[in-house]
């Protein structure tokens, strides 16, 4: 009994310096009253508070959600101990308490910190208190949900500040190269088994497959919805995204998730292409030209299958006029958008050998661009009308033209006494 009595004094004596420690901390709250940060100097606690903040506002602009937080999220900032060396330099920490949920982040400062990496950690730490926004009575011990790496990288490279150029040549050579990660294995990667250079590309890959669902019909409602039911996911991450997404991740996704990382390897860095330029571009890549038995390079048009399809080396020309108006596509004008898509369709399709119904989507196709076409020119013609009969200020070019005009259509001054004496009146002399 000694002993234990001992040995309890001692643990008392030695908490009791560790609690006060903890309850002098320095601590600075942010101006929405969620993020409360201990420790460190002023300046550090207001620079994470800021990001905290920001970081925050971006994710509710990206999901047009209002800030309706409940659980506070309590960061603790500390300096590396040297009887603590293998501490991590991030923990997260999830609980129930008798009052509801407590969300703690604990960050060590150090000197390399990365600023990247502390608001991917306040960023998930965001996202799980949406998680657990309106699930106060989870149990003592439970395991909380994480949000998965794809949605926490893909909203942080979609936010400002971001280099979305990086991302999109590295969109651009996976499009070149036909070598696309599937979606569902970007769906289920996880980031910390990557090397620096494949973290790179799973960035970009998150970023595109943030930007499909937030682009598909109610996407963005659909998101919200789909984080809030993450406790109840199933095993299987990529069937319960796409029983969120049915129409962007259902029988087409390859083909959705192709045009998406195709738009976004073209955007941040080209202009949209105009009507005229992206008919030019596309008559261009419609006349292909594919070598022959005899070694002769012949020129087809995707209307000649029946000819071109029996030669070996047309499988790898489809392939890449397909890759072609994928690219374009991106670029396209609105107006050719479905065209361009359309003929992408068909180019795939023959690539593989597949020739049904290809001749009677082709017309389709050609009386569409007909119309898009014969709309355009009436466009321009009332555009031209417009600009040269409703002008409210002269340009100037004409000028001289008209002076002269007017100087011819003036009839001759008569010098009689009269007439003198009238233009005087007239001048006011």
């Amino acid at each position: 009994m000694p002993r234990k009595i001992i040995l309890l004094l001692a643990l008392v004596l030695w908490a009791r310096p560790h609690s006060s420690l903890a309850e002098a901390k320095a601590h600075s709250t942010s101006t929405s009253r969620q993020f409360i940060v201990y420790g460190a100097d002023v300046r550090v606690r207001g620079a994470v508070c800021d990001l905290a903040e920001t970081t925050k506002k971006n994710v509710l602009k990206l999901l047009r959600l209002p800030d309706r937080w409940k659980t506070p999220l309590v960061i603790n900032l500390d300096y590396p101990q040297a009887n603590v060396p293998e501490r991590p330099p991030s923990r997260f920490d999830f609980s129930q308490i008798g009052s509801g949920l407590k969300l703690q982040l604990n960050l060590l400062i150090t000197g390399d910190l990365n600023g990247r990496e502390v608001q991917r950690e306040l960023l998930r730490a965001i996202l799980i208190e949406m998680i657990y926004r309106a699930r106060t009575d989870v149990p003592v011990g439970t395991r909380y949900a994480v949000p998965p790496d794809w949605l926490v990288d893909g909203i942080l490279q979609s936010m400002p500040g971001q280099d979305a150029d990086e991302a999109a040549q590295l969109l651009q050579t996976m499009v070149e190269s036909d070598r696309i990660t599937p979606v569902e294995e970007v769906v289920r990667q996880r980031r910390d088994l990557l090397d620096p250079p494949l973290r790179k590309l799973h960035d970009a890959c998150s970023m595109a497959l943030v930007q499909l669902l937030l682009d598909s019909a109610d996407g963005r409602h659909k998101l919200a919805r789909y984080l809030a039911d993450l406790p109840d996911a199933p095993n299987d991450s990529y069937a319960d995204l796409r029983a969120h997404f049915p129409t962007s991740l259902g029988r087409s996704a390859g083909k959705w998730w192709s045009l998406s990382v195709a738009h976004l390897s073209a955007s941040d860095r080209y202009e949209m292409l105009s009507a005229a330029e992206t008919a030019r571009r596309l008559d261009q890549l419609l006349r292909f030209t594919i070598a022959g038995p005899d070694g002769q390079a012949h020129e087809y048009s995707l209307g000649d299958y029946a000819a071109y399809l029996k030669i070996p080396g047309s499988r790898p020309a489809l392939r890449h006029l397909s890759q072609q108006l994928l690219l374009l596509g991106a670029r396209a004008h609105p107006s050719y958008h479905a065209i361009v898509q359309e003929c992408y369709q068909l180019s795939a399709l023959l690539a593989r050998g597949r020739t049904r119904k290809v001749t009677e989507r082709l017309a389709r196709v050609a009386s569409y661009r007909q119309v898009v076409e014969e709309q355009g020119r009436a466009m321009d013609d009332y555009l031209n009308w417009y600009e040269a009969t409703q002008l409210k200020t002269m340009s100037g070019a004409f000028a001289e033209v008209l002076k002269n005009a007017s100087e011819e259509d003036k009839p001759p001054r008569r010098r009689d006494p009269i007439s003198v004496y009238l233009d005087a009146i007239e001048a006011g002399l």
